[in-house]
């Protein structure tokens, strides 16, 4: 089997009419990169990969291909095109040798753009390895389970919310069926907080797990004061918790600090960036994003390398592909989901196939590879006609 050409959908959702803030980013527009590779033999796997890196527009309003998506144009389909996509691991090693190559610096990417660009190949690939054996990935990768437990993320600060609002909003989680909420924290000072995730507790009960996300908007000091004002309220996670200059030792101290696990690794790159939050910054919940960077053949050397350490996986985003490796593997432990279209349109417009979640469980499909079908008509409404 070759493969023998590579499609590039970029696909940018119009900006939202509240945009939504985490601790320090604004949450203006969703955006996500679809790739098509086709084989040979009529196979064709779907791949996905999002982030900041996928899109922009010039001085004169036109849009672009930058990051990864031209990555893929200039950089991996040239070198993919012709082989075997059962060789995942011999084309994940060339693709990331680009990284440590004239070749990359001559290019001018950053090393992000291309394990972005990486990621959505390589997920690909695996969709292509599942059909052709006629297995979903998740059985492909272990098949520990066909069902995975899902929280979802809300809490976001929006202009003239209120905390009536929040309450109420992480009220229509449960009216769902949800029985995991995670809520960002960071964006106003420590007492405020405490009293936003108060009000949720009051209004969903002591039976909802609930989650907290800085997103690296505190220092050191001020995560471990939150932490320690949070702890009586029942937290299951603090997620990112320090500012990114700090990641890990500061990490390690505010782990060390407060009886609340530690979540963190939707930021790194590959399984050294794992590594290093695992052994020296003291997370007990990975949550390293395959569709951010370096794809499926990266994120299982992460999920053996965790097993050892008694941490378990919370994949970042992308639910439909990350389902399959929370499910595969005996330390997948939660996936997190987003299933209000006003913050997340994709996972509502982008497929006219995928899984289904009830009363916080995802039900993998028993479907080849990914299990996916593509709208087409998301496809064309929502794509960029790109010139590079």
């Amino acid at each position: 089997m070759k493969i023998t050409d590579v499609k590039l959908d970029v696909l940018v959702w119009p900006r939202f009419d509240r945009p939504f803030w985490t601790s320090i980013n604004e949450v203006g527009q969703v955006s996500e990169l679809v790739v098509r590779l086709r084989t040979d033999d009529g196979i064709e796997g779907i791949g996905e990969a999002h982030g900041g890196s996928i899109h922009h527009f010039d001085y004169q309003g036109v849009p672009r291909m930058s990051g990864a998506a031209a990555a893929i144009v200039e950089l991996l389909g040239p070198l993919v095109i012709g082989e075997d996509p059962l060789d995942n691991e011999r084309l994940w090693q060339r693709m990331f040798a680009l990284t440590f190559s004239k070749g990359w610096a001559r290019a001018g990417f950053s090393r992000r753009e291309i394990m972005t660009a990486i990621a959505a190949v390589d997920i690909a690939v695996w969709d292509i390895k599942g059909k052709a054996a006629n297995m979903p990935v998740f059985k492909l990768l272990g098949g520990f389970r066909d069902t995975v437990p899902c929280y979802v993320t809300g809490g976001y600060y929006q202009d003239g919310k209120s905390l009536s609002d929040l309450a109420s909003e992480c009220r229509t989680y449960v009216g769902m069926g949800y029985n995991a909420i995670k809520l960002k924290i960071g964006g106003v000072s420590v007492g405020e907080d405490v009293e936003r995730v108060a009000a949720v507790r009051d209004a969903v009960g002591p039976d909802i797990d609930i989650m907290v996300d800085v997103n690296e908007g505190y220092d050191v000091p001020t995560a471990i004061a939150a932490a320690r004002a949070l702890e009586p309220l029942n937290i299951r996670w603090l997620e990112e918790p320090v500012h990114w200059y700090d990641h890990v030792e500061g990490l390690r101290q505010v782990a060390d600090a407060t009886s609340i696990p530690i979540a963190s690794g939707e930021q790194a790159l590959h399984r050294w960036d794992a590594r290093d939050l695992v052994m020296r910054g003291g997370i007990k919940i990975m949550q390293f994003d395959c569709t951010r960077s370096a794809g499926i053949t990266e994120v299982l050397k992460i999920a053996g390398m965790c097993a050892t350490q008694n941490v378990n996986l919370a994949l970042h985003h992308d639910p439909q592909i990350h389902g399959h490796v929370v499910a595969a593997m005996p330390n997948g432990e939660i996936l997190e989901t987003f299933p209000d279209a006003t913050r997340d349109p994709i996972w509502e417009e982008l497929f006219t196939v995928r899984p289904e979640i009830v009363n916080s469980e995802m039900k993998l499909l028993d479907r080849p590879g990914w299990g996916l079908e593509l709208n087409e008509d998301t496809l064309q409404k929502r794509g960029v006609k790109s010139v590079l």
